[in-house]
C-alpha cells in the first residue's frame, strides 16, 4: 500500500470511530514538527470536541518555549501532564536519574514510560471520563522515515492494558508514512513554522540532551549545549558524579566534545 492510500485509510478508520462511537482522539504533542503536523492533519478532519491536545511537561530538560509553541499553533486547550513521585512533589528527570543512579537507555527508557507516557495517559483517562467517551484513539507522531525500528510500528494497535469492560483503547501514528520534507511542508501550508529549535540547527525535538540522539549522530546534542550551556554543565556533572556515563560508549562531554571542570 502506498503512503497516500495508508494515510488515507488511517484517517478513514479514525473518522469512522468517532462519527460511530464517539471516539475521543488525543495528539500527544511533544512540540516538535511531527506533532504540529499530526495536529494541523487531524484539526482538518476530526469534530473540534472530540480532539484534545496532551503534552508531558518535562521541565528544565526540554527546549525552551515548547508549550507555548503548542498554544500558539493549536486551537485546543493544551493539557499538561506532570509526573508525581509518592510525596507529591513533582517527579524531574535529572532526580529520577540520580536516584536510579543511570541514565535511560534505547533498552530501558524509563524516562518515556515514567515522565511521558504514564502521566499523559492518567490526564487522558480523566478527559475521558469528563467527556464521556468509551473509545479513546492516542495518536503519536512517529513516522517510519525516522528509524528502522519505526518503520516497522505497527501504526494501529489496541492498548489491552488500557482497556477496561466498558472502555476501547487504541494507539495510532496518522503521519507515519510522510518523510520529513513532507511533514515540513504541512506545516508550511498551514501558515505555521516549526519549533525555533530546528532553525538553530536541531533535526529532532525532544529533551535538549536525549541519550537517543547519539543513535543518529551527535549534532542535537552540540546544538543543545549551545543553546543551554547551564543545563550542559549539570548533565555533565551530574554524569560524573554517578560515574555512569551519558550512553554505554562514550559520556556526553566525549560526544559533544566542550569541556567542562
Amino acid at each position: 500500500m502506498d503512503k497516500i492510500a495508508h494515510n488515507l485509510v488511517l484517517n478513514v478508520h479514525i473518522q469512522k470511530l468517532v462519527e460511530e462511537k464517539n471516539a475521543l482522539v488525543v495528539i500527544n504533542h511533544s512540540g516538535g514538527k511531527d506533532s504540529q503536523a499530526m495536529y494541523i492533519t487531524l484539526a482538518a478532519l476530526i469534530p473540534r470536541d472530540n480532539l484534545v491536545v496532551v503534552h508531558a511537561d518535562l521541565g528544565e530538560v526540554e527546549h525552551l518555549g515548547v508549550a507555548d509553541h503548542i498554544r500558539d499553533t493549536t486551537n485546543h486547550t493544551v493539557h499538561i501532564a506532570q509526573a508525581i513521585w509518592k510525596d507529591g512533589t513533582k517527579k524531574t528527570l535529572l532526580d529520577a536519574i540520580e536516584r536510579r543512579g543511570m541514565w535511560p537507555s534505547s533498552a530501558m527508557r524509563y524516562c518515556t514510560s515514567d515522565l511521558k507516557r504514564t502521566p499523559c495517559e492518567k490526564v487522558i483517562r480523566r478527559l475521558a471520563k469528563e467527556r464521556g467517551h468509551d473509545v479513546i484513539i492516542s495518536c503519536f507522531g512517529f513516522r517510519a522515515e525516522e528509524s528502522p525500528a519505526r518503520a516497522k510500528r505497527q501504526t494501529w494497535q489496541q492498548v489491552k492494558r488500557n482497556c477496561t469492560r466498558t472502555r476501547t483503547w487504541f494507539e495510532c501514528s496518522p503521519i507515519h508514512a510522510l518523510t520529513e520534507t513532507e511533514v515540513f511542508d504541512v506545516i508550511k501550508n498551514a501558515g505555521q513554522k516549526p519549533h525555533p529549535v530546528y532553525e538553530a540547527g536541531n533535526k529532532r525535538l525532544s529533551c535538549v540532551f536525549c541519550v537517543l540522539a547519539s543513535g543518529f549522530d551527535a549534532n542535537d546534542l552540540k546544538v543543545g549545549a549551545r543553546l543551554r550551556p547551564d543545563l550542559y554543565q549539570q548533565y555533565v556533572r551530574l554524569e560524573k558524579k554517578m560515574g555512569h556515563t551519558f550512553t554505554a560508549k562514550a559520556s556526553l562531554e566525549e560526544l559533544v566534545g566542550v569541556p567542562v571542570n
